[in-house]
């Protein structure tokens, strides 16, 4: 085996069968930064638009969120933001200020235009189980745009991070198991097929970021 010292140049693992080069892993920048998070919270909040527009739910904190609206009639985004405070103590306590900061940036962001996004596009027509899809894969992708570069969308995305960087524990599975909880008040706002059709989308989301979003894949820095 030979290894190079050099830091900025790669390490080289040699054997009869092959030669392995492993190069470090760079900072993000205070762009990289900023431009991830950009597109989680506009992501989040697009899949979250097509939810409320099929009248759909998800889990989580924003699942949460959505049954208590769909009951009382109170705007989503308020809710969302409110729904996610008590977790910032977790955020602070464990994880450091970077992050709460981040997160609650993030949070007040999608609160802002998710409840904005109705008010500038809508849908004739949508299907609630390709709706719940398309939904699924644009929070998916939102929350893993936030959680490499440091934040999350709230909640128990805080919760989840934490626990995946601290013990390796997948994020999606602890919001599976949230999740369960959600869905059992939504079934008493709402019909069953778009109860069935927000458990999809559900899956959907939580499959995602589960096989996409790994500690020894990815970390954020």
């Amino acid at each position: 085996m030979i290894g190079m010292t050099n830091k900025s140049a790669p390490t080289i693992s040699s054997s009869p069968a092959s030669v392995i080069y492993e190069r470090p892993k760079a900072a993000h920048s205070v762009f990289d930064n900023l431009q991830g998070q950009l597109f989680g919270v506009v992501m989040t909040s697009f899949g979250i638009a097509i939810l409320h527009a099929a009248g759909l739910v998800t889990g989580q904190a924003a699942g949460l969120s959505f049954v208590i609206s769909y009951a009382t009639g109170i705007d989503f985004g308020i809710l969302f933001f409110l729904v996610n405070l008590p977790f910032y103590f977790l955020a602070l306590a464990r994880i450091g200020v970077g992050f709460t900061v981040k997160s609650l940036i993030a949070v007040t962001g999608i609160s802002l235009l998710s409840s904005l996004l109705p008010s500038m596009m809508s849908f004739s027509a949508i299907n609630p189980y390709v709706a719940a899809v398309l939904a699924g894969f644009c929070v998916g992708i939102g929350v893993i745009g936030l959680f490499r570069h440091g934040a999350s969308g709230g909640g128990v995305g805080i919760l989840a991070y934490y626990l995946q960087e601290k013990t390796g524990f997948r994020a999606g599975w602890l919001q599976s198991l949230f999740d369960l909880a959600v869905f059992s008040a939504a079934a008493f706002v709402l019909e069953w097929p778009a109860l069935l059709a927000s458990i999809l989308g559900a899956a959907v989301l939580n499959a995602f970021v589960a096989f996409n979003h790994r500690a020894d894949w990815y970390v954020a820095r």
